[in-house]
């Protein structure tokens, strides 16, 4: 993901951390389930 914005994968990687932060979970399989749950997807 960090080659296609062009930044680093630390970069990146923070930038996942504080989405989960807003989100309230923490990590990608709690962050699809509460998409699913909200009919994001």
């Amino acid at each position: 993901m960090g080659n296609q914005l062009d930044i680093s994968p630390n970069t990146a990687k923070k930038h996942v951390l504080n989405i989960y932060s807003k989100l309230h979970v923490n990590n990608k399989t709690q962050a699809l389930a509460l998409a699913y749950e909200k009919g994001l997807i």
